[in-house]
């Protein structure tokens, strides 16, 4: 913990210096010296600063929860400040401020804890796990018939089974049964309009263990780790006010769209297509060529494969197996309630806090409702997840705001770069490899 903490405020004072955005109380226009004018907003303003201060210190100090508090208390202030105050030029000018060194003290922590191992995909481990020592014995043969798709089981089908059900990656196995449960009838229902069998859905278990701010050392990110390139390619939105790759829904769209893209690619193989998910499809199109068979077991057994992708397709399996058996394998876990939201399309940019008041819920809470966003700042069209029955009373008090409340910093700070940008659309094309004249033995 000691060293995790050290970590933590090392690599957030690195972040802030190499910003160039380490304030101190001589350098702040908003210092106590530049506050002296008993002036109302200049009282607030100096109010809140000692709550940020305290805050602060409290974050290089490792007490993040205490941080937190002070934050917030900072922000408070001016929710319950009058009206005419909040409106004042250099009231929103120093919020606007406020949240952004807030926000660049939490960028900190988020690269801290990366470097931490804290945040991560699984899969990243995929690529050095040796489960050669692991015996293949089956426990019970796999009851195949309650699968949506068929695959041939082998012997490092068994080999991860009993690495799922055995030691760390049993841990591992039944935190992804908990966390699923906020995600699965949502994936579920998305495969099937997509066409793709709803038992892949546990691929998400393999790439992030359902963790939408999973960020791997390949800047893949998300519940389905779509790397940037191929994010945009499947229309997912990437620009200063979001990164859908951690959108729950619109990346497992996505999700499903390359799966179904590189099961035709592949002519009707979903292995190949898993593999392809991990290492791309170029890589095992080149392995094919190789081995002259288009089969992964084949491209296994020789090795032309990289070794996190000989892995990745049999711990997928495995892991569908647990799934749908879980008694069977000793795990009898209660999953996480359901996501469940109602959405609501902003007319203009929309601070969350904002947001927040008026739904009388904690920031925190609609941040997590909306992981997609960098900061608590919705552009215009974007679709607000919002709780459950909220939406009249929501679009009732949004409506009586005017835009410039709605923001709530001045509008000559307000950001203007694509508010009105269009969700980038598919590029993907169905080039198949197998119906383009070229053909490949396929051994069964």
């Amino acid at each position: 913990m000691a060293l995790r903490t050290s970590l933590w405020r090392a690599s957030a004072f690195c972040v802030l210096t190499a910003c160039g955005t380490v304030v101190t109380a001589a350098q702040s226009p908003t210092s106590s010296a530049a506050l002296t004018a008993a002036t109302p907003a200049r009282s607030l303003i100096a109010a809140a600063e000692r709550h940020y201060k305290r805050g602060e210190e409290a974050f290089r100090n490792g007490q993040f929860e205490e941080a937190g508090r002070c934050f917030a208390e900072a922000r408070a202030i001016f929710d319950q400040a009058p009206a005419e105050v909040r409106a004042e030029q250099e009231v929103q000018a120093y919020v606007f401020e406020l949240q952004g060194r807030i926000e660049l003290l939490r960028t900190g922590l988020r690269q801290a804890a990366l470097s931490a191992s804290d945040v991560g995909s699984y899969r990243d481990e995929l690529a050095a796990l040796d489960v050669s020592q692991i015996s293949a014995r089956p426990t019970a043969e796999l009851n195949m018939s309650n699968f949506d798709f068929k695959f041939t089981v082998t012997a490092q089908v068994y080999q991860f089974i009993n690495f799922y059900t055995t030691g760390r990656g049993r841990i591992t196995m039944e935190r992804g049964l908990i966390r699923s449960g906020r995600y699965r009838d949502m994936a579920e229902r998305i495969f099937a309009e997509e066409g793709v069998p709803k038992d892949l859905i546990w691929l998400a278990q393999v790439e992030s263990v359902w963790q939408p701010r999973a960020l791997s050392y390949a800047k893949a990110r998300g519940i389905w780790q779509f790397i940037p390139s191929t994010g945009l390619r499947f229309g997912l939105r990437q620009d200063a006010y979001m990164d859908e790759r951690v959108a729950p829904e619109a990346s497992t769209r996505a999700a499903a769209r390359y799966l179904k893209f590189l099961y035709n690619y592949f002519a009707g193989d979903w292995l190949l297509a898993m593999a392809a998910y991990n290492c791309g499809e170029r890589n095992v199109e080149r392995a094919i060529e190789r081995c002259g068979y288009a089969d992964f077991w084949e491209l296994h057994q020789r090795g032309l494969l990289p070794r996190e992708t000989q892995n990745y397709v049999p711990a997928i399996l495995a892991v569908i197996a647990i799934a749908k058996n879980q008694k069977q394998y000793g795990f009898n876990v209660t999953p996480d309630p359901p996501m469940r939201y109602d959405t609501f399309q902003l007319d203009t940019s929309t601070s969350l806090a904002v947001a927040a008041d008026l739904l009388h819920i904690p920031l925190n809470e609609l941040l997590a409702l909306n992981p997609e966003l960098h900061r608590p700042l919705a552009p215009a069209g974007f679709s607000l997840k919002i709780p459950v029955g909220a939406r009249e009373r929501f679009a009732a008090a949004y409506a009586a705001l005017s835009p410039q409340d709605r923001l709530g910093v001045p509008q000559s700070s307000a950001p203007t770069v694509a508010e009105t940008r269009p969700v980038a659309q598919p590029r993907y094309t169905t080039r198949n490899a197998r119906t383009t004249g070229r053909r490949y033995r396929t051994r069964y």
